[in-house]
């Protein structure tokens, strides 16, 4: 809700200057355009979501979900960076692309979706098939797009504790998945988690 009100605000205050839209005007509405809609799906698919099969018992898996949920939002109350023009159609058209393929592989995961370390279904068709956590992978490429228009050594640190905090969630998620699905393992020895033969 408070990204749709953001980009309609967005357009109010462009309409109120009675200025021509400029392409920087038109990617940064498409960029948060497109942050509503994974928003949006995000929304819909976790009041949708199908009961979980398995799930992480103890606190950290659950505290890991949140943070790296949420941590990449800290970045955007950072002052915006002194960024050319080109600077930021470059930085705001990777956080379009990575927020673009998130929408392909949330919709690909369908009522499958979790926040929390939990196994509903098993997904290994799609973005799944090349990799075991796409999804996590296209949010990094989002987040590394705002990255670049909040950049500082702090927001930079921040980035990287994130990254850190996101591959702890995978291997939490792996563990349920693991346990809930017996084909889990074949699966996780034959793809990569997030980047084809390196990692």
């Amino acid at each position: 809700m408070l990204k749709f009100a953001d980009l309609y605000a967005l357009i109010i205050t462009h309409q109120a200057t009675n200025q021509p839209a400029s392409l920087k005007f038109i990617v940064e509405v498409c960029s948060r355009a497109s942050t509503v809609a994974f928003m949006g799906l995000m929304t819909i698919l976790f009041l949708i979501r199908l009961e979980p099969i398995e799930k992480a018992k103890s606190l950290v898996p659950r505290v890991m979900a949140i943070a790296g949920t949420f941590v990449v939002a800290v970045l955007t109350m950072f002052p915006r960076a002194d960024l050319t023009l080109t600077q930021s159609l470059i930085a705001t058209s990777i956080s379009i692309v990575g927020t673009m393929l998130s929408i392909v592989a949330l919709a690909h995961l369908g009522r499958s979706f979790s926040l929390m370390a939990e196994a509903r279904r098993l997904v290994t068709t799609g973005p799944y098939n090349i990799v075991r956590h796409p999804l996590y992978l296209f949010e990094e490429l989002a987040a590394l797009g705002i990255l670049l228009q909040f950049f500082s050594l702090t927001t930079a640190l921040i980035f990287v504790i994130h990254i850190l905090i996101q591959v702890q969630r995978m291997k939490h998620e792996e563990k349920v998945l693991e346990k809930a699905f017996p084909e889990y393992e074949t699966y996780r020895a034959t793809t990569a988690r997030v980047i084809p033969k390196l990692y």
